[in-house]
C-alpha cells in the first residue's frame, strides 16, 4: 500500500470520528430541550359558514373531493341533519378570514361534489416569518422547541339529510 493511501485512509479515519463526536454533542444538546406546543402566528379572523350545494344522487355513491388541507383531516366528516334539504350536500366550514375563502360546488359531469378555497394574497409573509423567528429563537433561549403555524383552515363538517345518509362519501 503506498504511502498516499494511508494518510488518504487516516485523514477519513479521523473524520468519521469527528462526525461522531459532532453527532454525539448535537444528540446531547438537544436531549435538554422541551416541546413548547403549538404557536399560531399573526392574528386569525376566524369564521364559520355554512355553504349549501344541490346534487342530483346516482348509482354510486357519489364523492366529496378536497375535504382535506391545513388541519386535521381525521375531523371532516358527513354528518346527518334533518333540517338540510333533500338533495343537498351543507358544508359547514371554519376558516381564517384572513387567508383563504372557502367554495363547493356540484360537479355534474363527473358526478362529484368539489371542496377547497380560494387563497387571499392579504397576509404579509415576512411578517409572518420574522414573528415565528422570534417566537423559535425566545423558545430556545428558554429551552423549548415550538412549531409555529398560519390557520387557513379549522375544521369541515359536511352535513346532508337523512334521506341522502348512503348517496355521499368523503373521499380522501
Amino acid at each position: 500500500m503506498s504511502r498516499l493511501h494511508k494518510i488518504s485512509i487516516i485523514v477519513f479515519c479521523i473524520g468519521v470520528l469527528l462526525c461522531g463526536v459532532g453527532a454525539g454533542l448535537i444528540f446531547m444538546e438537544l436531549d435538554g430541550f422541551a416541546y413548547g406546543g403549538h404557536h399560531i402566528l399573526g392574528e386569525p379572523d376566524m369564521r364559520t359558514d355554512e355553504i349549501d350545494v344541490a346534487f342530483e344522487p346516482e348509482e354510486e355513491q357519489l364523492d366529496i373531493f378536497g375535504v382535506i388541507g391545513s388541519y386535521d383531516r381525521r375531523s371532516a366528516r358527513i354528518e346527518t341533519d334533518s333540517s338540510v334539504p333533500v338533495n343537498t350536500a351543507r358544508f359547514c366550514v371554519t376558516y381564517n378570514a384572513k387567508c383563504v375563502e372557502p367554495f363547493a360546488q356540484w360537479q355534474e359531469d363527473e358526478g362529484r361534489i368539489d371542496f377547497g378555497w380560494y387563497w387571499k394574497d392579504t397576509e404579509d409573509d415576512l411578517a409572518l416569518m420574522m414573528e415565528a423567528k422570534d417566537v423559535v429563537l425566545q423558545n430556545l433561549k428558554e429551552g423549548k422547541l415550538v412549531s409555529c403555524d398560519v390557520v387557513h383552515m379549522e375544521a369541515v363538517t359536511v352535513r346532508i339529510n337523512p334521506a341522502n345518509e348512503e348517496d355521499v362519501r368523503i373521499l380522501y
